[in-house]
């Protein structure tokens, strides 16, 4: 591992679990990471998603840490992510793809996922994962800016809200919050939604970096959030 990524008082002692639908992968990466972090503990490693929720809400097999591969087949990895967040913030959740990361962050931090990283860049993982179990923000480019407990707040409230709303209300209220935007805050948030920064943003659009934070925040009170991550998420969700 970097020596420059970690510093000398983190512990490098919790458990790692895996999830990812390629058997040969979860072989490679459990050896890699082992390699990586001798002290970590892989109890186990599946390629159901299914599995990897059922396993994670089970106080008997919940690990520090879970590794989830974007691409899952069947249930989504994604999903695999907002309903192990809703559930407990007690697991640091870690995407890792083979493919575009610009494709999957933004989804995938809104459903409560830590940080999305590059599958091949197993060291870079293994950084991040001390990192945040250490209570660090990881030096990768797709971070969350909520804390786990942030987000598992948010996406409980989001689903206690559907229960107690039901199926026939939940349209209404999406309507309402997304009719109150302009068209340029919801061109911004659209783009935001893609994992793009403000300055790529401010290029597409024509517009200064410091305007498409302005339209953010505006964004973001409208939809009842209190950051652009909030916001991100609260947009993916109304888009349901």
């Amino acid at each position: 591992m970097s020596g420059e990524a970690v510093s000398m008082y983190d512990s490098e002692r919790f458990s790692l679990a895996i999830v990812d639908n390629d058997q040969l992968t979860l072989k490679m990466l459990m050896l890699l990471i082992h390699r990586e972090l001798p002290l970590v503990e892989i109890p186990w490693a599946c390629r159901r998603g299914r599995d990897a929720i059922d396993r994670c809400l089970s106080a008997g097999s919940r690990p520090d840490v879970l590794l989830v591969d974007m691409s899952l087949e069947g249930l989504s990895g994604v999903e695999v992510c907002r309903q192990v967040r809703a559930a407990t913030a007690d697991v640091v959740l870690i995407g890792v793809t083979s493919f575009s990361l610009e494709h999957y962050a933004a989804d995938a931090l809104a459903a409560g996922a830590q940080c999305v990283m590059d599958k091949a860049q197993v060291p870079d993982i293994c950084d991040a994962a001390v990192a945040l179990v250490n209570g660090r923000t990881p030096r990768t480019r797709y971070v969350s800016e909520l804390a786990a407990v942030q987000s598992h707040a948010l996406l409980a409230k989001h689903d206690e809200t559907d229960a107690d709303d039901g199926s026939a209300t939940r349209p209404a209220i999406a309507a309402v919050a997304v009719a109150s935007l302009t068209d340029r805050e919801r061109e911004v948030m659209r783009l935001c939604a893609q994992g793009r920064s403000s300055r790529e943003i401010g290029e597409l659009l024509g517009v200064g970096e410091s305007s498409v934070k302005t339209y953010v925040m505006r964004a973001a009170r409208k939809l009842g959030a209190r950051n652009r991550t909030q916001a991100v998420a609260e947009w993916l969700m109304l888009q349901n």
